[in-house]
């Protein structure tokens, strides 16, 4: 594609735990195995790691969650599923009609709640919709050390498949290194040294995703 793809974990987990918490029998019992605790723990787990992410005046990471939902007979919501989510996950509760209307609400919801950076994610709403859980996440931050101008040069990037393309590409001389098995990399902190970038390149014949799917909670650690 012409853009990148970023996957961001935390937002997956907050949108999977809202979901689970309307979860039962088989299905939650499946969820509980993926997610790896009961929804109930996962509920103040998350809440409390949400109130203790570092802010500052050059970082920030905003996270924000709502559910929309609409009248049909095909589907009842459960006050108490709204309720819990709103109580653990701050999560805005929307009952519309869902027509072009609420397609837009939703996209501008989610551009708000990031910046703009995202700027919709909603062609249409199909007529199987009966509800939304939605889960916006944005991160801004300065560098520790900033790059200037004579450190973005042009150059050529070789893709995984071989191809090449033009980009501009940002030096700088970073003192943090990493290395496992698989890959080396380093890591770059952000103003106040809260948050950090790390930048992993998997060895040669290794595959992105080979080596992501190495990347576990224990390997992430080491």
């Amino acid at each position: 594609t012409a853009g990148n793809t970023l996957v961001s974990p935390l937002s997956v987990l907050c949108a999977l735990s809202m979901t689970a918490n309307g979860a039962n029998a088989k299905t939650l019992e499946e969820m509980e195995q993926v997610l790896g605790m009961t929804p109930e723990d996962l509920n103040q787990y998350l809440y409390t790691y949400v109130q203790n992410l570092p802010q500052g005046e050059k970082y920030k990471l905003s996270l924000a969650n709502s559910i929309w939902f609409t009248e049909d007979e095909r589907f009842t919501v459960n006050p108490d599923f709204l309720q819990t989510n709103a109580d653990y996950y701050g999560a805005s509760i929307y009952k519309t009609p869902f027509n072009d209307q609420t397609c837009r609400d939703i996209n501008n919801w989610v551009k708000e709640k990031t910046d703009g950076m995202i700027p919709n994610i909603l062609d249409r709403i199909p007529d199987s919709a009966v509800m939304y859980l939605v889960n916006a996440l944005a991160f801004d931050a300065q560098w520790q050390t900033l790059y200037n101008e004579k450190q973005i040069r042009n150059g050529e990037f070789t893709r995984e498949n071989g191809t090449k393309q033009n980009a501009s590409f940002m030096y700088s001389t970073e003192h943090i290194y990493l290395e496992d098995e698989n890959a080396t990399g380093f890591m770059k902190k952000y103003k106040g040294g809260k948050y950090a970038f790390v930048a992993m390149l998997p060895n040669e014949g290794v595959s992105v995703s080979d080596y992501v799917a190495s990347l576990d909670g224990a390997a992430l650690n080491t």
